[in-house]
């Protein structure tokens, strides 16, 4: 493995970290306390348009940015957490409409995707359905010239103002994951009924459960086939997880940068408290955490760009990451003392933030169960 990236890479790095500096965190200020509106999102999506963020890997003569894998993740490293949400949920549509969709599909939803105009989200997790796609309930049948859809849909990050949502569904029960795919809901078209969900950890970004009750969407929209489902959401967990690890380090990062400030600014017993050896203790094991998993995290990424097989990898990346923003954020409160647990204070908004990622894309004890899996061949799953 070599991390000596290019030019190029350091370059679109470099600027990213300029912009969210710059445009993005007075957005992100602006808003806050605020709910989350159909006009906000389509201005975070304009402002990151142009440093590939919305076309990430999707090939230039479909209109995407043509990215590898590596180098959106570098990207998307720099892009404040608060947005990494609804800056990554909307372009993985995107791509699956790249990767899967028919000519009328391309032609129809890619071009408002990638020119931040419409906003798309993908729509699996269910009340009852969690990290075992194969036990979808949400079914489809086709009527005619229409899908029927019939179920219900929780979590979904832009699930309220979302103009495009990839529906993952069942087509027939009885098959188990061999009958999954994927139908495209335009909300214009077929509306149906949202409601918001409030999370910990979640003020920058709309959350949702979805209603479909008979909703009809025309047959055209099928963007995945029966049996071929559940097969793609298991290859794109591995790019997923990848993205959650790198979300985690974003959010550790911030954490370690506001200790580090604070330590040579506060006093007691007449010494800067940075002069104490059990919090250098603390920072030197925030430092290494964190560049543990930005290691573990660039090593998935590699072998996801070079086409590896890779899901020991990518579940340890994703599995460290997400435990270690949470330490990090904790010991960063730790640091900060009483004024960590104040609003006034960044440090209990990061927690709240890095306490989410150890859940989505796989618990941390499903990406224990992957592993285990791939050392021993022996699989816990039924």
């Amino acid at each position: 493995m070599n991390f000596d990236f290019t030019e190029e890479q350091l370059m679109l790095k470099q600027t990213m970290r300029k912009v969210s500096k710059e445009v993005l965190e007075p957005m992100i200020k602006e808003q806050e306390g605020k709910p989350i509106t159909k006009e906000y999102l389509t201005k975070v999506m304009k402002a990151i348009k142009p440093y590939g963020l919305l076309g990430t890997t999707i090939p230039e003569e479909l209109g995407g940015a043509g990215l590898d894998v590596m180098t959106y993740a570098l990207i998307y490293e720099e892009l404040p957490h608060e947005l990494k949400g609804i800056g990554g949920v909307s372009p993985g549509l995107a791509r699956a409409i790249a990767n899967n969709g028919s000519a009328y599909q391309k032609e129809k939803f890619l071009p408002g995707l990638l020119s931040g105009d419409k906003t798309g989200c993908s729509a699996n997790t269910e009340p009852n359905v969690g990290s075992n796609q194969a036990e979808i309930q949400t079914t489809a049948y086709l009527d005619g010239d229409h899908w029927v859809i019939n179920g219900t849909k929780t979590f979904i990050t832009n699930g309220i103002h979302a103009d495009y949502i990839g529906v993952s569904v069942q087509f027939d029960r009885s098959k188990g994951s061999q009958g999954v795919g994927t139908i495209l809901v335009d909300r214009n078209e077929t509306p149906f009924e949202s409601r918001p969900i409030k999370l910990m950890g979640f003020e920058g970004g709309d959350l949702a459960e979805l209603y479909f009750d008979n909703l009809r969407v025309p047959k055209e929209n099928l963007l995945v086939p029966e049996g071929e489902g559940h097969k793609g959401k298991l290859k794109g967990f591995h790019v997923w997880r990848c993205f959650v690890a790198i979300h985690a380090i974003t959010i550790a990062d911030k954490a370690l940068e506001y200790s580090l400030q604070y330590v040579k600014e506060r006093e007691q017993f007449g010494k800067k408290i940075g002069s104490f050896q059990l919090i250098q203790e603390m920072l030197a094991d925030m430092k290494t955490d964190i560049d543990a998993a930005r290691l573990l995290a660039y090593r998935a990424l590699d072998m996801v760009n070079k086409g590896k097989h890779c899901r020991l990898e990518t579940s340890m990346a994703k599995a460290f990451a997400a435990e270690m923003a949470v330490r990090v954020t904790s010991d960063a409160i730790q640091i900060h003392g009483a004024y960590g647990l104040t609003s006034e204070f960044p440090l209990e908004r990061l927690y709240r933030s890095a306490r989410i990622l150890p859940i989505p894309e796989g618990t941390t004890q499903i990406q224990q169960l992957i592993m285990g899996r791939e050392l021993t061949g022996i699989s816990a799953f039924k």
